[in-house]
């Protein structure tokens, strides 16, 4: 897995540490969410991360192309 420099600088802008990242990397809590035919959406404890499956030009590895924090959904009552 190769993480591009963008997703690099927005981990530091959100403060996502190394540890937080590996574990949303390596156990999310949720099934990853499919966006598009090689985009992959990984989330876990407010983090999400932005996963091309099939980057161009090819290096043979998936690329982590942006990590940012979100925000829990408002629920209608």
């Amino acid at each position: 897995m190769a993480i591009s420099r963008h997703a690099q600088k927005r981990m530091e802008e959100d403060q996502i540490s190394l540890e937080a990242f590996e574990r949303v990397l390596l156990t999310p809590i949720k099934q990853d969410i499919r966006d598009g035919a090689d985009i992959l959406w990984r989330e876990r404890d407010g983090i999400r991360i932005v996963i091309l499956e099939n980057p161009i030009p090819s290096t043979g590895a998936k690329l982590v192309k942006t990590i940012y924090r979100i925000q829990a959904q408002a629920k209608a009552r």
